[in-house]
Formats: C-alpha cells, sequence, structure tokens
C-alpha cells in the first residue's frame, strides 16, 4: 500500500517576475488559483519550472508561504527544496514546514554530480532532519545521476519517502520502477507527454508543466487516458505534444514562460542566466501554436 495518497496533477509553478526583476506576487496568487480551478490535485512551489536556481532562500521561503495561503487547504502543496548545499536544503524543509507545506521535493545535490552511494546518504540525512513526506526527483539529463529503480526500492524504507518524480523519459526505466516500487511510493512521471504511456503500468500521476497555461487541456487529457476514453486522448494529444515542441524551441524553461507570454497570460521573463526567447524563436512559438490549432483545442477542452 502506497505511503501516500498524492496522485493526479501536480502542477509545477512558474514564479512570474515583476519588470524590475522581482517576484510578482499578485499574479503568482492568480496562477496559484487558475491551476487549482483547472484541475490540479497538487501544487509545486519553486521546482525547476519555478526557477528555484536563480533565487535567495528568502524568496523561496515567501513563495512557499505565498503557495499555501493561495491553496488555503485545497490541494497540497510541495516545496521544491533542491540546492547544491546540504545546509541550504535542510534550511529549506524547516521552512517549508513552518510555512504549512505538504511535502517536499529535492534534486540530488545540483551540479556536484554525486553517485548512487553519495546521493542515498543526502536523501537519507535530508528524510532525517524533517518530518515532511519527501518525494525524491530523477533528472540524469540534468543532474548527471539516474536514480535507478533498484536505487529508489532502497530508499523505500524510510518512512517519510513517499514518492518519486521521474524525469528520465524512459518507458522501460518507468515500467521497471513501478513494479518495484508502486506499492510502496506514489510515482509521478515528470512530462504530460507520457501520460498515456505511463498511467497503465502503475505511475500515480504527473508532475505537470503545461498544465498552467493549458486551461482544462490537461486534465481532460489525464481523465480519457486513465478511463481508457481513447477518441477523446487522441483528439487532444497533437495540441499538448505541440506545446511541448514550442518548449523546445529555445531554453525549455524560458520556452514556458514564452507560451504563456504568446497565450495572453502574462508571466514576465525568465531571471539570468535565461533570456526571453528571441523574435525569431517566439515566432516559431507562435507558428507551432497556429498550425496546430491549439487555442482552439484548449478552449474545446475546457
Amino acid at each position: 500500500m502506497s505511503k501516500t495518497d498524492w496522485k493526479g496533477i501536480h502542477s509545477v509553478l512558474v514564479t512570474p517576475f515583476a519588470q524590475d526583476g522581482s517576484i510578482d506576487f499578485k499574479r503568482f496568487a492568480e496562477l496559484s488559483e487558475v491551476n487549482i480551478a483547472n484541475g490540479a490535485n497538487g501544487l509545486v512551489v519553486c521546482g525547476s519550472t519555478g526557477e528555484f536556481y536563480t533565487m535567495t532562500v528568502q524568496e523561496r521561503i515567501d513563495l512557499f508561504e505565498a503557495t499555501v495561503k493561495a491553496s488555503n487547504g485545497r490541494v497540497p502543496v510541495i516545496a521544491g527544496v533542491s540546492d547544491l548545499r546540504t545546509k541550504v536544503v535542510e534550511e529549506l524543509c524547516a521552512a517549508a514546514k513552518a510555512a504549512g507545506c505538504d511535502g517536499i521535493l529535492a534534486l540530488p545535490p545540483i551540479y556536484a554530480k554525486p553517485d548512487l552511494r553519495e546521493t542515498a546518504q543526502f536523501y537519507r540525512r535530508i528524510a532525517a532532519v524533517t518530518d515532511l513526506p519527501l518525494m525524491l526527483y530523477n533528472s540524469p539529463a540534468r543532474m548527471g545521476v539516474n536514480l535507478t529503480p533498484d536505487f529508489v526500492a532502497s530508499l523505500a524504507d524510510i518512512p517519510n519517502v513517499v514518492a518519486i518524480k521521474d524525469s528520465s523519459a524512459d518507458i522501460q526505466q518507468i515500467t521497471e520502477l513501478c513494479a518495484k516500487v508502486k506499492d510502496k511510493l506514489a510515482v509521478f512521471v515528470g512530462y504530460e507527454t507520457m501520460i498515456r504511456s505511463t498511467l497503465p503500468v502503475g505511475c500515480s500521476g504527473v508532475v505537470a508543466m503545461a498544465h498552467q497555461l493549458s486551461g482544462k487541456l490537461v486534465r481532460s487529457y489525464y481523465d480519457a487516458c486513465q478511463h481508457g476514453d481513447t477518441a477523446m486522448a487522441d483528439k487532444l494529444e497533437p495540441a499538448l505534444f505541440d506545446i511541448y515542441r514550442c518548449f523546445k524551441a529555445g531554453s525549455f524553461y524560458a520556452g514556458i514562460k514564452a507560451v504563456m507570454n504568446e497565450l495572453d497570460q502574462p508571466v514576465g521573463i525568465p531571471r539570468e542566466p535565461l533570456l526571453p526567447f528571441s523574435d525569431q524563436q517566439q515566432a516559431t512559438v507562435r507558428s507551432i501554436l497556429e498550425t496546430g490549432k491549439v487555442r482552439e483545442t484548449i478552449k474545446q477542452a475546457g
């Protein structure tokens, strides 16, 4: 039996910035509300999509508090606590608890490329300093370490390790992962484009990037895949894949904001080192959205 009831769509929020580069907390609250209204089962704050790597510790703490306030107990709030320095991760865990967050999401130490022995030590240390439920995070392309199914299974005995987000994009690995741990941990896939292939093998849900910008498209697609409504999934899927194609027109996290701005959902520009999409990149986004009639599909979905 899984140690948590986390499931469905957990939307990882972008962080909107004002023209002076500060966090636009008013807009952030609006985005949180939109996500919940459109069917999010949970909110993830200060994830990679939220550009946590550009923020001060205090800014992240302020966002933890803002998300808890916006959610007001309606859905779980999971705080991204990833950092290179273990002491900072521990500080963020304590802040997430104080803010009223329902759980934490942690990458292995960023940049350092720890091996699995070192990664295990990191997660066991973090789990020991907080009683918040912990979601492991596998992102081998960015971290340089792959949390294998056997490795994840070896951490499943830790009482407050309750879930994993797997962004390996490897259906064979995710299938094996579910076979080994789905009765203990909630397995979340990291991309909405894999919902259809991973729900049948035992995934509990998706940590979603496109949900926040696509109305009820992802909610409707998820439900169609879950209930075997092939016709509806076939209808909505091309627009979802087009949105992901837009993300890849430049730097991925800058791309999410580029799509939102193009869809008249202003969120400002990313913080450096990322840059806003160039005119050419933005034109590519516009062309993909128009050619695929993505706006029309979003309207039809909700």
